[in-house]
């Protein structure tokens, strides 16, 4: 059984926008390369995760993971297998993919918008939070929606000048936060703070 809040009608769990970044606002550079921002997780030369408390605290806290279909058919649905392991993955989606790849991981496609997708996230991650991994739509419909709790950047120290932004596209409302952490890793600077709603 599912703890709920003293309302009684949501989960405990935070909803958190958790991404990589480069300095000049960009979450992946022409033809969706993301390898100079994810450097700080993985040894693209061995394909071996690099030790991290960042790393190790986002694989904790997550109990569900929202993602875009554009995520999903990029990384053609992690083989089957999210590398946090033993949590579901809610995919907006239009439609059902015809090959869902079979692996450890439990994918439902949702077609009926972000709220539904962040709800029945909620539900399954109990007391854990819900990781919205991206792409920037869904992190600028969940802007947009005040679905998001806390936003997570790493900002990787190079300047892409072109590509696929983050802060774009959700609204016209000023969005305050408050920090909460500012850390410094692997040449990255992960940054978290708390959306005051």
């Amino acid at each position: 059984m599912k703890s709920k809040s003293l309302e009684g009608d949501e989960p405990d769990g935070k909803v958190f926008l958790d991404i990589s970044m480069s300095l000049d606002g960009f979450i992946a550079g022409k033809a969706d390369d993301v390898e100079r921002l994810h450097e700080w997780i993985l040894d693209f030369k061995t394909g071996i995760f690099k030790k991290s408390e960042i790393l190790n605290e986002l694989f904790e806290r997550t109990g569900a993971i929202v993602a875009g279909r554009r995520v999903y058919d990029i990384t053609s649905g992690w083989g089957g297998n999210h590398p946090i392991r033993g949590v579901p993955v809610y995919v907006l989606s239009h439609d059902i993919p015809e090959n869902v790849p079979q692996g450890g991981t439990v994918f439902s496609f949702v077609s009926e918008g972000i709220e539904v997708a962040i709800r029945e996230a909620k539900e399954s991650a109990g007391d854990k939070d819900v990781y919205v991994l991206g792409g920037a739509a869904v992190a600028q419909q969940c802007l947009e929606a005040s679905l998001l709790d806390e936003i997570q950047v790493h900002i990787a120290p190079v300047l892409l000048t072109e590509g696929i932004r983050l802060f774009d596209h959700f609204g016209s409302e000023c969005i305050q936060l408050e920090p909460i952490r500012a850390l410094e890793s692997h040449g990255t600077t992960h940054l978290r703070y708390r959306i005051i709603k």
